[in-house]
């Protein structure tokens, strides 16, 4: 049986800073405290990668009661093989700052860049971030009070990592497996309830998957006038599970509904800039190609 072991990968040893709030008549400012945050990464780690170079650029934790108000924890990017960590069983710090002493209700991580070694062939490929800010929020998440704290969030590398059209193009949407808040050396909490932390997530944009006639298109296509072109964007994914809707426009006045739709474009333009926009009830995400259409060739060319 499989031993589940949580590695360090990091990305930690942070100490935050944040404006301080004031009551009326107090000139003492709050202490203030000196915190460290740490990132943790599974034991699952994805069969098909030997490495996952994962580039975070910025952290943000939040004060309670001020959603402008955020200490900075990190702002200088900084990019982490996350594989090679948890094989190695290495940490690897990230920063160091001051935070003043409260509750923090929302962390905020981004991630500005994935790219990972496929093990079979050794080719470096770019995995896409559709959602790069990864929102943690809720009341009263973080109490911080004077001394060391650890906050660490451990992320399911394998659940992660999500691939397309048989393997040609891969997407990074981070999925939490667990978080510990420790003060000194005494847990203040510990949540690896998939369900509990999922309600925690902020929610993100769906990421958007399009085929025309059937084929991966990232941003152009040719197709002949006045015949039937299939556009389907089933394979979109929702990180939250949302249920999704679709809306199509079509640069020739012409729109549609649906995850699958087919429309015919005639030669009277060039070109045509087809939109997709997808709304998952909070967020929404917009997709554009571009649809070439053959004019004057009845040899199936571009012209």
């Amino acid at each position: 049986m499989k031993k589940i072991i949580a590695i360090l990968i990091a990305t930690g040893l942070f100490v935050l800073t944040c404006g301080c709030v004031e009551e009326e008549g107090d000139v003492t400012p709050p202490a203030a405290v000196t915190a460290s945050v740490v990132f943790q990464v599974t034991d699952k780690v994805t069969d098909e990668f030997s490495h996952v170079n994962v580039t975070f650029s910025e952290i943000r934790l939040f004060y309670q009661t001020d959603n402008e108000s955020y200490a900075l924890v990190m702002s200088k990017p900084k990019t982490v093989d996350l594989v090679y960590l948890n094989l190695s069983h290495i940490n690897e710090t990230l920063g160091v700052k001051e935070i003043e002493v409260g509750n923090y209700s929302k962390l905020w991580i981004n991630v500005s860049e994935v790219k990972g070694v496929l093990k079979e062939t050794n080719v470096t490929v770019n995995i896409t971030v559709p959602s790069g800010w990864l929102k943690i929020q809720q009341l009263h998440l973080f109490n911080i009070s004077k001394g060391n704290h650890t906050i660490t969030i451990d992320i399911d590398l394998e659940s992660s990592i999500h691939t397309f059209h048989g393997g040609e193009e891969y997407k990074f949407i981070p999925v939490i497996s667990r978080m510990e808040h420790h003060h000194e050396h005494k847990l203040r909490f510990r949540e690896h309830n998939h369900s509990k932390i999922k309600n925690m997530v902020g929610n993100r944009a769906p990421a958007i998957d399009i085929l025309v006639n059937g084929t991966l298109v990232k941003k152009n296509t040719w197709v002949d006038p006045d015949i039937d072109v299939e556009f389907n964007a089933s394979g979109t994914y929702d990180p939250d599970e949302d249920p999704l809707t679709f809306f199509w426009d079509f640069d020739d006045g012409e729109t549609a509904d649906g995850a699958v739709v087919n429309h015919s474009f005639d030669d009277s333009k060039k070109n045509y800039k087809v939109t997709l926009t997808v709304f998952d009830g909070t967020n929404e995400a917009i997709g554009i190609i571009t649809i070439n259409v053959h004019v004057n060739n009845q040899n199936g060319g571009p012209s």
